[in-house]
């Protein structure tokens, strides 16, 4: 880029004078453009309000197809993503290998929106490839009348582009300045991720519930502290790395724009809004920050839409341009299964909601900020306070899962502790934390208590108890285990994939029945039958492959201890 034009041109030099006049049309026209670069082979120009950018390139003399190919290429290959819509035109050659060169050098899959235009030595306007540029076409239909700007016009334009290109530079890196509190965020997210396998080999699951993970009847329950906590939490690695890369993109510059207090406040609102939707119209319970980051997504379309004067014309302009295909892609990956479509939903209603409306009320413009830590014009302690509470609202949610779930407890065996199977008259020995969680259901007229929830917990446990008609006879024992035997041998459940044995086993000192079954979602189901005087009580039990090594053979241990109370 140079500080003045390069005016000298050589006699009947066509295609330059063609050039200067095109270029005259185009800044004097109502598209408001301004002249970012001005030499002999390559006038640059962009769009004051709008994303666009126009590259003039002169052809030199009677050029063959190649020449001009060779001429244009370093060009298009210096377009980078995410960039505004870039227009090339040629001025100058003939049709044939002007447009021959033009159609070659178009990329198959463009960066941007591209448009690739022609105007050949005798004056005729061709759009080649891409996309229709008006503004081209309106300083055409003016060529034949327009003059080239005189030297101190010229001068004055590029000075005036160059301005703006500094200004934009400029507000790009006050962008840039301001990350400690996504930064904070990722770590917190991540270290959380590793404590959550730090437990043990299979109490991965189990340890994210005991953390905190988002369930709508955990929080119906009293469980609040799970709709923050939830949020820091993660599935596995792959789900922290897209979580995290999206946050990574949204969050500095929304940090840098609104200041790191309001940027806490639009999180943990984000957060917050995700989890109370996903709880409220959700039965499934969940975990990440996805929520929060959705809040983040649609916080840039409002600023696209709303701007409040905090970005000038041209950026907001191509925030519009690029706002719609981050939230099209990421609502289509929302249907997908597992995906948390409420928690997206939520979160980004609340972090659009709030761009719009009342979160950068009273921010200086960032092009009017001297430093990036210039967002706020005054002190503001309500500000300060409210983003101080979100803060230990966010810490306080984790340390208070932690303290209620104790997920290093997955660690040690677990401990037994004698419980009454409803009024059935028949109690057992279970697992603690499945003995606070009991429920009852009624299959086909039976009445089944079932102790634990997968994955929140490694086992769960499902008790029936039928009547006898009486006491059964020791004599006759063995032939009615016998024949419970063979039932379990041919009345598998309908999903099983790997069936064993039905057998005859001894637990507590007392014949029982049992079996292993593998189902097709990949749960161990083992079966036991235990007669007690005039009842028949069935313990089936389920599991996943991975749970914790110090939960192995607790089947067996709590099927030894069912007695008649």
């Amino acid at each position: 880029m140079v500080d003045l034009p390069i005016m000298d041109r050589a006699p009947g030099d066509d295609a330059a004078a063609r050039r200067d006049r095109l270029l005259a049309a185009l800044l004097r026209g109502p598209d408001a453009l301004v002249l970012l670069r001005c030499d002999p082979v390559l006038a640059f120009l962009a769009g004051r309000s709008a994303p666009l950018q126009i590259a003039l390139v002169t052809a030199p003399g009677d050029p063959t197809a190649d020449e001009l190919h060779a001429l244009l290429e370093p060009l298009v290959k210096a377009v980078k993503p995410g960039g505004p819509p870039t227009h090339v035109v040629l001025v100058g050659g003939g049709a044939a290998p002007g447009q021959a060169a033009l159609a070659k050098v178009a990329p198959f899959v463009q960066p941007v929106p591209m448009g690739f235009h022609h105007l050949d030595a005798a004056g005729g306007l061709a759009r080649v490839k891409g996309q229709a540029l008006p503004a081209l076409e309106r300083a055409h239909e003016r060529l034949a009348e327009a003059g080239p700007l005189e030297h101190e016009a010229l001068a004055e334009a590029l000075a005036e582009g160059q301005a703006l290109a500094q200004q934009e530079r400029a507000i790009v890196d006050r962008l840039r300045g301001s990350r400690r509190v996504t930064a904070t965020l990722m770590i917190a997210c991540a270290v959380l991720l590793a404590v959550s396998y730090a437990f043990g080999s299979g109490t991965h699951e189990a340890a994210l519930w005991r953390m905190g993970a988002n369930s709508g009847e955990a929080v119906r329950q009293g469980h609040l502290y799970r709709l923050l906590a939830s949020a820091f939490l993660h599935a596995d690695p792959m789900h922290l790395f897209v979580n995290m890369l999206a946050l990574w993109s949204f969050g500095p510059m929304l940090e840098a724009l609104f200041g790191p207090r309001r940027f806490l406040l639009l999180y943990g609102a984000s957060a917050l809004g995700g989890s109370l939707a996903s709880a409220m119209l959700e039965e499934r319970w969940s975990v990440g920050a996805s929520g929060a980051i959705w809040g983040l997504m649609t916080a840039g379309i409002g600023v696209a839409l709303r701007p409040h004067g905090l970005l000038p014309p041209a950026m907001i302009a191509q925030m519009r341009s690029r706002a719609w295909l981050p939230l099209g892609l990421n609502l289509v990956y929302s249907f997908q299964p597992g995906v948390d479509l409420l928690a997206h939903l939520g979160g980004g209603v609340v972090g659009f909601a709030l761009v719009v409306t009342v979160l950068p009320r009273g921010l200086t413009p960032v092009d009017r900020r001297e430093r990036a830590a210039d967002a706020e014009p005054r002190p503001r302690p309500l500000l300060t306070a409210a983003a101080a509470l979100t803060a230990a609202a966010m810490a306080l949610s984790v340390a208070t899962a932690f303290a209620a779930g104790r997920p290093w407890e997955l660690r040690a065996p677990p401990a037994l502790a004698r419980t009454a199977v409803a009024d059935t008259g028949v109690a057992l020995d279970l697992p603690e934390a499945l003995a606070s969680a009991a429920s009852v259901e009624e299959l086909s007229g039976v009445r089944f208590h079932t102790y634990g929830q997968l994955p929140r917990t490694p086992v769960v446990f499902q008790v029936a108890v039928f009547p006898l008609e009486g006491a059964v006879p020791p004599d006759q024992l063995d032939a009615l285990l016998e024949q419970e035997r063979k039932v379990l041998d041919e009345q598998r459940p309908a999903n099983t994939v790997t069936k064993g044995p039905a057998a005859r086993i001894t637990l507590g000192g007392r014949p029982a029945v049992r079996v292993k079954n593998g189902l097709k979602n990949g749960v161990q189901m083992v079966s036991y039958v235990v007669v007690l005087g005039d009842r028949e009580v069935m313990l089936q039990a389920y599991s996943t492959a991975d749970r914790p090594a110090t939960w192995e053979g607790i089947e067996d241990k709590v099927a030894a201890t069912i007695v008649a109370q």
